[in-house]
């Protein structure tokens, strides 16, 4: 299942994933590395202007898009205001590394560094370029990946704080197995669906992969291992990694 096509049981709506210009590759590494004038030339003269055209005749325009944090969240909020609502979408971590690790699209890589981020840029929240190059336990890419899962938390924790207003639904990915969380999320937002077809929606499995993966994964016991290591490491950087659960519920 994937947000668009959940999306596709509200009437009214038109649900894309990743339109074009998904704002990767050049327009990530200009937000990442601080050229914000190169981020607003392309949203004002592609991005936008997509977003216009496709939701032309729509009540609602739905955009999955996982650079949508990462490039253009501020001009969004600066053009669409109170219309907006931003869908968190959650995945655990040990899945979204054990993904990347996988695919050999971790931070670092050049595909990583063109989709994901770049854990070297100067605007990220969590710096640990020291550890993440270099380090002998710490540059393992695993750890690059859960640095990229964390590293997107705060970034939502941070425009929780910084935009109270802002309406940020968190969805979990489990949740799409599940009608009642459904069903939840459709009311949080305040939209209507067509409630006959979510039996139809739920549990459908989509945009695994599995084809694209290059390597076998970690145990389950290594790579919580990892994890649990990695959040001292944080702990220990003075990152305080309660945030990112005090928006959990809303």
């Amino acid at each position: 299942m994937t947000l668009a096509k959940l999306f596709s049981i509200v009437p009214d709506c038109v649900a894309l994933h990743e339109p074009a210009p998904a704002m990767d590759g050049p327009v990530l590494k200009a937000a990442s590395y601080g050229d914000a004038t190169f981020v607003s030339q392309v949203y004002r003269q592609h991005k936008s202007l997509n977003i216009l055209r496709a939701a032309v005749g729509y009540r609602y325009y739905m955009e999955a898009n996982e650079l949508f944090v990462k490039t253009f969240i501020q001009h969004a909020i600066d053009d669409f205001g109170d219309r907006l609502a931003i869908i968190h979408l959650v995945r655990p971590p040990i899945e979204v590394a054990m993904s990347l690790f996988r695919l050999q699209h971790y931070p670092g890589t050049d595909i990583g560094n063109d989709w994901f981020l770049d854990y070297r840029a100067p605007t990220n929240l969590i710096k640990m370029v020291d550890l993440l190059d270099a380090n002998a336990e710490f540059s393992h890419p695993f750890y690059r990946a859960l640095w990229y899962w964390y590293e997107i938390e705060m970034r939502i924790s941070e425009w929780r704080t910084r935009k109270p207003s802002l309406k940020i639904i968190r969805f979990e990915t489990d949740w799409f197995n599940d009608k009642y969380r459904i069903t939840d999320f459709f009311g949080k937002l305040g939209i209507d669906y067509d409630k006959s077809r979510i039996d139809t929606m739920v549990g459908r499995k989509e945009n695994l992969k599995k084809n694209l993966k290059h390597v076998a994964p970690l145990s389950r016991e290594q790579a919580h291992r990892m994890l649990v290591r990695f959040q001292e490491l944080l702990a220990g950087r003075g990152v305080d990694q309660s945030i990112i659960h005090n928006g959990a519920g809303a």
